[in-house]
């Protein structure tokens, strides 16, 4: 009986395996604490609307060409 050669041993796709796996774990915990650590967007990101200031919230164009 003959055995089908491997490009790479068990312990070696095991290895890749738990790298593949840590590399997930940290980007998705990295994510997360930007998720909880996202800095403040001042008016925008309040629920509350925002204070009327014409013409600095509400860009408009000086004029039309």
């Amino acid at each position: 009986m003959r055995k089908k050669p491997s490009l790479f041993t068990a312990n070696e796709r095991r290895i890749a395996i738990l790298t593949l796996l840590a590399a997930a774990v940290l980007t998705l915990s990295i994510m997360a604490l930007e998720g909880l650590f996202r800095p403040s967007l001042g008016l925008y990101g309040s629920a509350v609307s925002a204070p009327s200031l014409p013409d600095v919230i509400d860009a408009r164009p000086l004029a039309r060409f």
